[in-house]
């Protein structure tokens, strides 16, 4: 069988249009074929839709445990992944990489030899993780057809009436389960057990259910040939990562684009149905770097500590001796032999938060030269799945390069402690120093710079030149996250090219916050460029972004304000809503709900249930319940927060009178 696990070391060296346009990197239909630009794909195939990727679909008849074996003899499931045995549990888990322990004969479960005996003893327990969840609904044992027992004192027995005559399996999504729970315990769910089985073949079926790691106990003892596992469907959570992409020279990123469908089915090898309303997601993420991998490589020196090498010399070096997992090769290496692999944290980024629509921006460093791609594709119905036709990232030449940024209190440019530290949630002002260099002719300059701000700004003064100058911008643009400053009179190019900085208000709801930024063309053809945080003035010494809070101040909800508290309802115009204000910080994402209560206890309206994140908020309540206005009288207007540290909530009285 085809397998559907692919890796490629090569790194994919893209053309780089080099005029002064918006260019774009696609994967898929239109663009680079899927197989030859994909470093992994986790449950899915470019073989069943041509250019497309999709979940593979489980056969009802194939025991998908059982692939064809590698060159070398080891045994895979059908999606390519090489089992790995042990009498115990792992340290981690790995996607993609099934694995089974428990009982000895380990191997021989997945063998797909059903004839002969997993081992020459009576088994009692195997635990698999398959390597990704998948919607599972059957599994099935048997004894071998052939052979006698050898053990002194009961020697010459069949083996195929010494089958386990009770059997436990049970299933779960928790790798925690999977890694910690003591093997003669169920997982937490049991999809089937028996406590008097009486024949030889157990096929055993139950409601399918997403499951990933998969326990089978055997409380009394017996002899098995096999055991199999089916499903049905799509797996719920499957993935692609990109080959890394040399752009050929730094770039800017713009958006990312991506075609993506979604399908129905009523059962396998039935004709997939477009489904808008199925439920499944995509996200995708994004990552740049400056050089040709994320990774930094290091060997053992004599001294015992690590030096970092290339990666031909870490994957020459010598394996520590019996190093079979990771818990051994971290522990007693010699001189010479392979040391950590870490991110490489100076010259690549993170990945990016997920983009879930498309068309987002893409939330990766600019002037970068190498950018990789993953996407992820979760469903929450067995027979729906999504296809992902295509996926683009927009890139065009740079504006300058570098360009950094430089944050600090405009009374404290220089902190003792090199950091930014303010207040959390109370005003301050900030000065943000933005200085550019020029390395190519090609590279235009930029007439205009955008702040993404936590709340809305107090805009305070522009300054250009060295030394700084105060300059009436040509524009500008306050928003409640946004400061925009426009000047096109005295742009910055490679003729003209002087530091620039911003004076203004603002408030931090964060313990971290990063003050996240770009220059632009106003009438260019090129795309944005992000700001990276550097020594951008020697005026500033804090050489970052980045503006903390102490941890202490932690008030995650502020206090509700509801104006003069009173609501009119009777159109005409004044005191119809009531605005219901408070602030969250040192959040990234909470459930928010905000809700009116009359004096009872009676829920009268909700007016707000979501996700919301860091910032100032107003919700308008107009005084009417499900059906009409609410009667004249005092209510109780309800904020709560949901978060990992608790529930946090306010409430205040108000009056409805007309």
């Amino acid at each position: 069988m085809l397998s559907f696990f692919c890796r490629i070391s090569l790194i994919l060296l893209l053309p780089l249009v080099v005029s002064a346009q918006v260019d774009y990197l696609v994967i898929g239909q239109g663009g680079l074929p899927w197989n030859e630009s994909n470093e992994q794909l986790i449950g899915l195939t470019d073989t069943v839709f041509s250019g497309s990727l999709q979940p593979v679909e489980l056969d009802t008849s194939v025991n998908f445990v059982v692939g064809p074996r590698t060159e070398s003899g080891q045994f895979t499931t059908i999606f390519g992944g090489i089992w790995d045995i042990s009498s115990t549990a792992p340290p981690h888990v790995q996607d993609l990489a099934p694995y089974v322990y428990g009982s000895r004969g380990r191997a021989q479960t997945v063998d797909g030899d059903g004839e002969s005996p997993t081992d020459v003893t009576t088994v009692e327990h195997y635990t698999f993780d398959m390597g990704l969840a998948l919607p599972i609904n059957r599994v099935v044992f048997y004894a071998p057809e052939k052979g006698r027992t050898t053990t002194r004192g009961s020697s010459g027995l069949l083996l195929k009436d010494l089958y386990p005559r009770q059997y436990a399996i049970s299933s779960s999504l928790n790798e925690r389960e999977f890694l910690f729970k003591h093997p003669r315990n169920n997982f937490d769910n049991v999809v089937a057990q028996s406590l008097n089985h009486s024949t030889r073949v157990a096929d055993v079926r139950f409601p399918t259910t997403f499951a990933r790691f998969m326990r089978v106990r055997f409380p009394t003892r017996g002899f098995i040939a096999e055991l199999e596992f089916y499903g049905e469907g799509f797996a719920p959570f499957t993935s692609v990562t990109s080959q890394l992409f040399d752009m050929g020279e730094p770039v800017n990123f713009g958006r990312l684009l991506y075609d993506f469908e979604t399908y129905r089915t009523t059962g396998f090898g039935s004709e997939p149905v477009l489904a808008p309303d199925a439920p499944v997601k995509i996200a995708v993420e994004v990552r740049s770097g400056r050089d040709d991998t994320p990774l930094v490589y290091h060997i053992t020196t004599e001294l015992g500590t690590e030096r970092v090498v290339e990666f031909k010399a870490w994957d020459r070096a010598p394996e520590a001796a019996g190093a079979s997992s990771d818990a051994v090769r971290n522990r007693g290496k010699a001189p010479g032999q392979k040391g950590s692999v870490q991110d490489d944290l100076a010259n690549w980024s993170f990945w990016s938060a997920p983009h879930t629509a498309s068309g987002e921006p893409i939330q990766a460093p600019d002037a970068r030269q190498f950018v990789q791609v993953r996407a992820y594709i979760s469903s929450e119905e067995v027979f729906a799945f999504g296809r992902l036709n295509s996926l683009s990232i927009e890139y065009s030449p740079l504006l300058a390069n570098p360009v950094l940024g430089e944050v600090a209190l405009v009374e404290e440019p220089q902190p003792e402690s090199g950091v930014v530290e303010v207040p959390l949630g109370e005003r301050v002002t900030l000065t943000y120093d933005v200085r550019a260099d020029f390395t190519s002719d090609l590279q235009t300059g930029f007439d205009a710079v955008r702040l993404r701000t936590p709340d809305k700004v107090d805009f305070q003064r522009f300054e250009m030149g060295d030394p700084l100058v105060a300059v009436e911008p040509d524009s500008l643009l306050v928003d409640d996250r946004e400061l925009v400053v426009y000047f096109p009179s005295r742009s910055v190019s490679q003729a003209d090219n002087v530091p620039l900085r911003l004076t203004f208000g603002t408030r931090v709801f964060n313990f971290n916050t990063v003050f996240e930024g770009e220059v632009f063309q106003i009438e260019g053809k090129n795309l944005a460029q992000s700001i990276d945080g550097g020594d951008a003035s020697s005026l500033v010494s804090t050489n970052g972004l980045q503006v903390f809070a102490p941890l202490e101040q932690l008030t995650v909800l502020s206090e509700l304000e509801s104006g003069a508290g009173v609501l009119t309802p009777n159109g005409d115009g004044v005191n119809d809503g009531l605005e219901l204000s408070y602030t969250l910080q040192g959040i990234l994402a909470a459930e928010v709900e905000v809700e009116i209560y009359d004096l009872g206890g009676r829920l009268v309206w909700q007016v707000a249930s979501e996700v919301r994140g860091e910032g100032k908020y107003t919700d308008v309540w107009d005084g009417r319940d499900a059906r009409s206005v609410v009667a004249p009288g005092l209510y109780l207007a309800r904020v709560s927060v949901g978060t990992d540290l608790g529930v946090f909530e306010k409430t205040r009285t108000i009056a409805v009178a007309y």
